[in-house]
């Protein structure tokens, strides 16, 4: 995994998220995006804008016999509505797909988030289904080679 991976505004820095502070309280955020599921063998990356930390990504459960990886994202308030979300996706799928060959990279949103399923269109991703995680379900996304 590279260290950095860089956008045309955005730096994504890979980090252990125990030597980060954590981003500014979101109430909005845990209700859109509430952690479900299982998560295997994670990869954390900063989302940096110059020296501003503005938001988180992971990419994990990596299926080799399938070929494919999931990740998410999370966009600090007061940077949400400016592209920087979709310039993330966009940065971190091209990095899965191209450079450590996954044919598939998705991930799971909640119906009801526009925002987001707007952004993540906007990087490329499409929806391929639904998916129910902890009782809870969701709008598959998947970008592919």
């Amino acid at each position: 995994m590279a260290t950095e991976l860089k956008g045309y505004r955005l730096i994504l820095r890979e980090y252990d998220p125990s030597h980060l502070l954590p981003l500014p309280d979101d109430p909005e955020g845990a209700y859109l995006d509430p952690h479900v599921g299982q998560v295997r063998e994670p990869t954390y990356l900063g989302i940096w804008l110059g020296y501003e930390l503005i938001g988180d990504c992971v990419m994990y459960n990596p299926e080799s016999a399938l070929n494919e990886v999931e990740f998410g994202i999370k966009i600090a308030p007061g940077y949400r509505d400016k592209g920087y979300g979709s310039e993330a996706a966009k940065i971190l799928s091209d990095y899965c797909l191209s450079v450590l060959g996954f044919s598939r990279v998705y991930l799971k949103v909640l119906p009801y988030n526009d925002r987001a399923i707007r952004s993540y269109e906007k990087a490329g991703f499409n929806r391929c289904g639904k998916i129910v995680v902890d009782t809870i379900e969701f709008v598959k996304m998947e970008r592919r080679n």
